[in-house]
């Protein structure tokens, strides 16, 4: 059985979306802002899709790896998530000090 590692153009597609995943279930564990646990809560099925990405990477069974895409896309829309939460906090922020 051969193991194929991964390879350098599969690393922003898959390691990077499992980074951010991380860190929005770390922040929603450490907080108890109901925002931080909201998304938290998303950020487990992501979780899962990068981490099946990263299994079936290791898989050398040839074909089409839909892993990297549905990675990309779940942390992606993870990440819109948390930048729209991100924007709507300051604005709220900025508009209660005037």
């Amino acid at each position: 059985m051969v193991i194929s590692f991964l390879d350098i153009g599969s690393l922003p597609l898959i390691i990077l979306p499992l980074f951010v995943e991380f860190l929005v279930l770390i922040r929603g564990v450490y907080t108890r802002e109901p925002t931080d646990i909201v998304l938290a809560t998303v950020s487990v099925p992501c979780l899962l899709v990068s981490m099946w990405a990263i299994m079936e990477s290791l898989n050398s069974s040839g074909g089409v790896y839909w892993g990297e895409l549905f990675s990309a896309a779940a942390g992606g829309l993870l990440l819109f998530l948390v930048v729209m939460d991100a924007a709507i906090g300051f604005a709220v922020q900025t508009r209660s000090t005037e």
